[in-house]
């Protein structure tokens, strides 16, 4: 008797819009900004997005919101991660002691240019991306957002937060 092999081609997800906003402002801001404009909650999430890359922990801001008549659920989430590190500078350098330097991470690699992503898990289609993002463009804060098309996203699994 012949063995049945099943294969998953696809994988199932949960459908979702995604927002990119370029923006110089601190997260707790823009968070802030975005409640006043888009009549939103967004409030801290008690669990950061947390990466690992090789043997550390690269923590992102996360803020949530869920709308219970809508049934969807806002994310606000930075895309990019500063650390300090201190590296010794050896003795045969000009420069003696411990040099500081930031390093970035990005939560989507491939949108290194972007600051802040907003996620909308919206099942029930209720959200008007168009209508979202022009009134996005109305914070004078925010330099530009756009939507981001789901088949360029390369790394789709760093977008899980549950």
């Amino acid at each position: 008797m012949p063995a049945h092999k099943l294969v998953l081609d696809e994988v199932f997800e949960q459908p979702y819009k995604l927002i990119a906003i370029h923006s110089q402002v601190e997260e707790y801001k823009l968070a802030y900004l975005l409640n006043k404009h888009l009549n939103l909650r967004l409030a801290r999430s008690p669990r950061e997005i947390d990466l690992c890359a090789g043997a550390e922990n690269i923590l992102f801001a996360h803020f949530v919101y869920e709308d219970q008549k809508k049934d969807c659920r806002y994310h606000l989430v930075s895309n990019i991660a500063k650390r300090e590190e201190i590296s010794g500078v050896g003795e045969n350098s000009l420069f003696m002691g411990e040099h500081v330097a930031v390093k970035k991470s990005f939560l989507l690699p491939e949108f290194k240019q972007v600051d802040f992503f907003v996620k909308i898990e919206d099942e029930l289609e209720w959200v008007n991306e168009r209508l979202l993002i022009s009134l996005i463009l109305e914070i004078p804060q925010i330099s530009t957002a756009y939507a981001i098309d789901f088949d360029r996203i390369k790394t789709k699994e760093n977008l899980i937060f549950d």
